[in-house]
C-alpha cells in the first residue's frame, strides 16, 4: 500500500509542482534541474523499492540454477570418469582375457601339431612295416613261382629228353627194374 501511495505522489506532485511556478527566469531553470533531479531520485528510489526483492530473488534464483547446473555436471564428469576407468579395467581384462585365449589356442595347435606328427610317423612305420611284409611275402611267392616254373621246366626238358633219348629196349628195362623193385618191397 504505501509503495502504491509513493508511486502515485511520484506521479501527480512533479507536474502540479511545475504547474504553480511562473515563469522566473533563471530561477526556474535551476529549480526545474533540481525538482527533475529530485523526481529522478524519487523514481529510482521507488524503483529499488519495487524492483529490489523481485530483483534478487531472479539473481538468487540464476546463482542457484548455475550451482546447481555445476554441481551436476561435476557429478556427471565424476560419474563419467568412474565408468570411463570401469571400461578401461574391463578392456584391460578383455586384452588379458584374448591374450590367455591365445595363449591356449597355440598351446592345443602345437599340441595338436605334435599329435599330428606321432601319428604320421606311425603311420609311415606301420606303412613302411606293411611294404617289407608284402615284399617279404612278394619275394617268397615269386621264388616259390620260380622253382615250380624251374621244375616245370626241368621236367620238360628232361621229358624231352628221355622221349628223344629212350627207346622201347630202354623203356622195357626200365619198366622190368620197376616190377623187381615193387616185388621186392611187397
Amino acid at each position: 500500500m504505501v509503495k502504491r501511495l509513493i508511486l502515485i505522489l511520484t506521479l501527480i506532485l512533479p507536474p502540479a509542482v511545475f504547474a504553480s511556478e511562473g515563469h522566473g527566469g533563471g530561477s526556474n531553470l535551476v529549480m526545474g534541474f533540481v525538482w527533475r533531479v529530485v523526481v529522478f531520485v524519487v523514481f529510482a528510489f521507488i524503483l529499488y523499492k519495487l524492483l529490489k526483492d523481485p530483483l534478487l530473488n531472479s539473481l538468487d534464483k540464476r546463482t542457484d540454477d548455475i550451482k546447481n547446473a555445476l554441481d551436476e555436471a561435476i557429478k556427471a564428469r565424476d560419474e563419467a570418469q568412474k565408468e570411463l576407468n570401469e571400461y578401461k579395467g574391463k578392456l584391460a581384462s578383455m586384452n588379458k582375457e584374448l591374450e590367455e585365449m591365445k595363449e591356449k589356442a597355440f598351446k592345443a595347435a602345437e599340441a595338436e601339431k605334435a599329435k599330428i606328427i606321432a601319428e604320421a610317423e606311425n603311420t609311415v612305420e606301420r606303412l613302411k612295416e606293411f611294404s617289407e611284409s608284402l615284399i617279404a611275402s612278394d619275394l617268397i611267392r615269386a621264388k616259390t613261382e620260380l622253382k615250380n616254373y624251374a621244375f616245370t621246366l626241368a621236367k620238360k626238358v628232361a621229358e624231352e629228353k628221355l622221349k628223344s633219348s629212350f627207346d622201347m629196349s630202354k623203356h622195357e628195362v626200365v619198366i622190368n627194374n620197376y616190377i623187381k623193385k615193387i616185388g621186392e618191397v611187397s
